[in-house]
């Protein structure tokens, strides 16, 4: 038994807070780096790569955290289960931080004038917007413990697959010389990552009916 001076509503809280702000850390540096991508400006990567030690920083505290109280703590079943998936959710942070990073990299691939008109650049934009959207739900929907809130983030989160496949149409119809050619191929990174973090997003909303009725969603083994 942990002491008795320990409340758990305390230590369960501060769970659920650090999973907050270190989404609200790794959605920030995502934003950034499309950012830094679209204003190609290669000094983005610097400044990605700094944020994201703090990702791993925060990361690796918060996954602590949750083994410790794994150890001591005779949690009762939802308890349990946050665990269960406060562990799978940092990890998926800390993941979608490094995706942060892979896009940073694309930063100053190629002058942006150089494919200004390119309806790549607005579906990317609206890939970003709806994946940094969803996942900061489903965030909010572990913290809550609302499944409803959940299975919406999954929805957004997967809608963003199709915008994909729009990105690869504009890109290979496109003409132009080298430097478009360039930045092309840079905007395909840049979606393909851009989707992934969106896949995360799907990840963890799917898993909220979990933790709140430990029942699976469809697909999902638990693991």
């Amino acid at each position: 038994m942990p002491p008795s001076r320990v409340d758990p509503a305390v230590e369960f809280g501060a769970l659920r807070d650090g999973l907050a702000d270190l989404a609200s850390l790794v959605l920030a540096q995502v934003e950034r780096a499309v950012a830094g991508w679209e204003e190609g400006d290669p000094s983005a990567l610097e400044r990605i790569a700094e944020g994201d030690r703090e990702v791993d920083a925060r990361s690796a505290a918060l996954e602590e955290r949750v083994l410790a109280l794994h150890r001591t703590w005779p949690a009762f079943a939802q308890d349990l289960r946050l665990l269960h998936i406060g562990l799978i959710a940092a990890i998926a942070l800390e993941r979608v931080g490094n995706l942060a990073v892979a896009i940073a990299r694309q930063a100053g691939a190629a002058p942006p004038a150089a494919a200004a008109d390119s309806p790549a650049r607005g579906l990317i934009r609206r890939m970003s917007d709806r994946a940094v959207d969803a996942l900061a739900l489903a965030v909010q929907a572990i913290s809550r413990g609302d499944v409803e809130a959940g299975e919406r983030a999954a929805r957004e989160a997967r809608a963003v697959g199709p915008m994909l496949d729009g990105v690869l149409h504009a890109v290979t119809t496109a003409g132009g010389g080298q430097e478009v050619r360039a930045w092309s191929a840079a905007a395909v990174l840049v979606a393909r990552h851009i989707e992934r973090v969106a896949n995360n997003a799907a990840e963890l909303g799917e898993r909220v009916r979990f933790l709140v009725t430990g029942e699976l969603a469809p697909g999902h083994d638990g693991g």
